[in-house]
């Protein structure tokens, strides 16, 4: 056998196997580079934003584009397939949806290009916040029945010229399916003059899902990014018709989303 000096790791490990010496060298954990270009990537784009506002003035709408090109670009270095079925509307409408992860955004705005409506703390958040308001999130303190308020009227004005994700659930869920919508943001929906549109999130692995106590980094890094890639199915169901009261809407929004889950199930097969 030559020596190690004039031969290649994956020579020498091909020589060893010839004598039955069988070596293995640790894979290279790429989870920490994905995540520092991600980070990267986003304070590039939020700066993108904050230029161009010096020649175009503020635009919630071009933040969106901004966010809709990032977010594209975040799930396929994450290795998040996304497939939508189903046709977005032409127009502003309300989308209601699932709530798996903090991957639902990025996925969502990868294909919806909307904007959506955030607990409060996310304002506060570094990068994440002046993103979030530069869309012109809607935050809501589901806490404070004031704040429940001024989030119900900033989702009306926001509605006049944007399409907002609502999360009826207000937190992630782990069940085979979304638990029942709180009557709450539907009443003020069946009073907003926009179509009401289901919208389903199906991933191909329960990993995918951030219902456990553990930090974002570490869920990114020990479950998202610890194993292949992931497939997002993104179901877009029919506006719903009008209903008698908010509280009708939100059992027929439910089942609605509930539908591709109990149809499909609850996770995409690849």
């Amino acid at each position: 056998m030559r020596g190690t000096s004039e031969s290649s790791p994956d020579a020498v490990d091909a020589e060893l196997a010839d004598v039955g010496i069988v070596t293995r060298r640790p894979a290279l954990d790429l989870g920490p580079v994905r995540l520092a270009a991600v980070a990267a990537s986003a304070v590039g784009h939020l700066n993108l934003y904050r230029l161009s506002t010096l020649v175009g003035g503020r635009s919630p709408a071009r933040a969106r584009r901004i966010l809709q090109r990032w977010s594209t670009a975040t799930c396929r270095r994450f290795g998040i397939e996304v497939a939508v079925h189903g046709v977005p509307p032409s127009r502003v409408c309300a989308y209601v949806a699932n709530h798996r992860s903090y991957l639902d955004i990025a996925v969502l705005s990868a294909a919806l290009g909307a904007t959506f409506v955030s607990r409060a703390d996310v304002a506060t958040w570094r990068v994440v916040g002046p993103a979030a308001r530069a869309v012109e999130a809607v935050f809501v303190d589901r806490d404070d029945p004031r704040g429940r308020v001024r989030a119900a009227r900033a989702l009306a004005r926001r509605l006049a010229d944007a399409s907002v994700v609502v999360f009826p659930e207000g937190t992630t869920g782990g069940g085979r399916i979304p638990a029942p919508f709180p009557s709450g943001p539907f009443r003020l929906l069946q009073h907003v003059a926009v179509p009401v549109v289901p919208v389903t999130l199906r991933y191909s692995d329960r990993r995918a899902y951030w219902t456990d106590d553990i930090s974002l980094a570490t869920h990114l890094r020990c479950r998202v990014l610890a194993a292949p890639g992931l497939v997002a199915s993104v179901h877009v169901g029919e506006p719903l018709g009008p209903h008698v009261d908010g509280r009708a809407l939100a059992r027929a929004a439910h089942a609605a989303v509930c539908r591709p889950i109990e149809e499909l199930g609850e996770l995409v097969e690849i």
